[in-house]
């Protein structure tokens, strides 16, 4: 979605799409469904609920983005993202994930949104 910040992607219906969050421009979040391999919407958009102000606020104070956190979380641990989440965790912004090993055990992993460094990993 154009002028957009994607702020959330959760795997959904086992594995076959991506539900994904974004905010815009005006601090709006929405919610879309995205087929697994990224090519098509295949629901939405849909408004979600809450401050636009906090919204942005959130989106601003992320130096990282998504993709960013993405490779900062695989290389903390290697496995596959199922949830990134941008979000607020003892004052600091963090992209938190939960990263399946190629063994499918969880892990969840924090990773500092302004600097990249790992926050919690356990």
């Amino acid at each position: 979605m154009p002028d957009s910040t994607v702020v959330s992607i959760e795997t959904d219906n086992l594995d076959t799409q991506w539900e994904v969050e974004v905010v815009t421009a005006d601090g709006t979040k929405q919610e879309v469904k995205v087929s697994a391999d990224g090519s098509e919407v295949t629901d939405g958009p849909h408004k979600k609920f809450g401050s636009k102000t906090k919204h942005r606020e959130l989106v601003d104070a992320a130096k990282l983005d998504y993709r960013q956190a993405v490779d900062k979380v695989t290389q903390a641990v290697p496995g596959r993202i199922t949830e990134l989440d941008l979000d607020t965790e003892d004052g600091v912004t963090v992209w938190e994930a939960d990263v399946h090993d190629s063994g499918d055990a969880k892990h969840e992993v924090s990773i500092d949104a302004g600097s990249g460094d790992v926050v919690s990993q356990h």
